[in-house]
């Protein structure tokens, strides 16, 4: 597939989500959010807002946010005054309209406009207080190229802040998971499922390739890849590894009916994902994540010999740190370069 076609089919993948409202499967049980903003916050606060209030020191006065959707936590975030001003984008022409029109009709500090991740990866900047990837990050197949654009576009020590997928790539889960999830589909009555026999299978490609190619694309490379580039501040798992495939197989309007046994269900689907990743059985697939921009970016390519031999190197140093072979002080002088 083509980076034109891909681009097309992902637009309007997520055009058609955002003209329908149509949401994650998971996210439609109320006490699954309250379980997911408990991990990160140790009750039941909204996560974002927890972060922008309460665990920050300081005031984020410029923010960017990539891949926003229809902007609802910028929107969010700009009609609280938790930051002076928002700057976000997304592929999505029905969720950038949206935005945008909420934001002007609100008055908002919020500017909205259709980008894509290899523009923004080709022209970073802005100096920015922090950067968001809310839900966004794990549709990034260039994780490389973005996190480096991000890291330019921020201010020393400024902050990346995550909510993120970082499960097995395109939801092509492991056998041992499968035969959890299946095995606790089966111990539930089909009231309680979409059908009688609902079962998780693995997607095929061709399958993610027709709905949405950018879906989980390099997901699990997510967290180790952050540490090459930002030094980690707080890290919380959110769990999900159960809950996220199994809620497309549950029957929500039931779940939802507020009645005791569907409570039941749900709070025992919960307690039970936690109890199995408690037991190392399960991974964590979600996490919100807060990184500072301290780490010097990567050395360019270099040879460096004993102390005493020839060095070649690429990076800007003079000739006399080169003689020298110290590794030390190359990297000394590299660093007075990027500050």
């Amino acid at each position: 597939m083509s980076a034109v076609v891909e681009s097309e089919v992902v637009s309007g993948h997520w055009d058609e989500q955002f003209e329908t409202g149509v949401r994650s499967s998971w996210f439609s049980y109320p006490a699954v959010l309250s379980e997911l903003n408990r991990r990160v916050t140790g009750r039941d606060a909204f996560w974002l807002s927890w972060v922008l209030q309460e665990y920050l020191t300081e005031r984020l006065e410029r923010v960017l946010s990539i891949g926003c959707g229809d902007g609802a936590h910028e929107l969010m975030m700009a009609r609280h005054n938790f930051v002076g001003s928002v700057d976000a984008f997304d592929l999505s022409p029905a969720g950038i309209e949206k935005a945008e029109q909420e934001a002007r009709a609100d008055g908002l500090n919020a500017h909205f406009r259709v980008r894509d991740f290899d523009d923004f990866i080709a022209n970073p900047g802005g100096n920015y207080d922090a950067v968001f990837f809310i839900g966004s990050l794990h549709h990034v197949k260039d994780l490389e190229g973005m996190l480096a654009a991000a890291r330019k576009s921020l201010r020393r020590d400024g902050y990346l802040i995550i909510s993120e997928y970082v499960g097995p790539c395109y939801n092509i889960y492991p056998d041992d998971r499968i035969t959890i999830i299946n095995d606790t589909l089966e111990l539930l009555e089909p009231i309680f499922k979409t059908r009688p026999d609902a079962r998780w299978t693995n997607p095929t490609i061709e399958t993610v390739y027709s709905i949405d190619p950018s879906e989980s694309v390099r997901s699990e490379l997510i967290p180790p890849f952050l540490k090459f580039y930002f030094e980690p501040e707080l890290i919380r798992p959110m769990g999900g590894a159960l809950m996220h495939p199994l809620a497309d197989h549950l029957n929500s309007a039931k779940l939802n009916d507020g009645s005791a046994e569907s409570k039941t269900i749900v709070r025992m689907l919960i307690q039970m994902e936690s109890q199995l990743e408690a037991a190392g059985k399960l991974p964590s697939d979600f996490m919100v994540g807060i990184y500072r921009n301290t780490k010097l970016p990567p050395l360019p390519s270099a040879t460096l010999n004993a102390p005493g031999e020839a060095v070649e190197i690429d990076c800007p140093v003079t000739g006399a740190e080169a003689a020298e072979g110290d590794h030390a002080s190359v990297v000394a002088a590299h660093a007075d370069r990027i500050r």
